[in-house]
């Protein structure tokens, strides 16, 4: 037999003692309490973070509550005069569609005053282009 085969014995009840002699509860002890005390300061570090975040968010909220109160009522007073603003833009660009439709239909009507001028002498004026940059220079 070689000598690791002499020292290790066949008894259950022998082999459970050789393990528990190999614990040291006072080692373990001492590992518990450093992992507990670790644990314990993790927790307070994030409990003070989620303190100074629920402050942060309770200064926002009421950084944004004073905003609204100063922005709302002015608001709410230019609000019907925006919108009595957007109905007569509205009016208006109907009475230019109506007048240009006016004048597409006065066309021949026009050109009929201008001949009838022409018969008692008036010299129907030249109708005026749109002036441009070379038109311009030209006179």
């Amino acid at each position: 037999m070689s000598e690791s085969e002499q020292n290790t014995s066949t008894n259950p009840l022998e082999q459970l003692l050789v393990l528990l002699g190999t614990l040291d509860p006072i080692d373990l002890a001492g590992k518990a309490v450093d992992v507990t005390r670790r644990t314990s300061e993790a927790l307070l570090t994030i409990l003070e973070n989620l303190a100074s975040t629920v402050d942060n968010l309770n200064k926002t909220t009421s950084r944004i509550n004073t905003m609204l109160d100063e922005v709302e009522e002015p608001l709410r007073r230019i609000m019907p005069q925006v919108g009595t603003a957007m109905n007569a833009m509205a009016s208006m660009g109907e009475v230019a569609a109506q007048l240009g439709d006016l004048s597409k239909r006065l066309g021949p009507l026009t050109t009929l005053a201008e001949n009838a001028g022409g018969l008692f002498g008036f010299k129907p004026s030249k109708p005026t282009a749109p002036s441009t940059s070379s038109s311009q220079q030209k006179e």
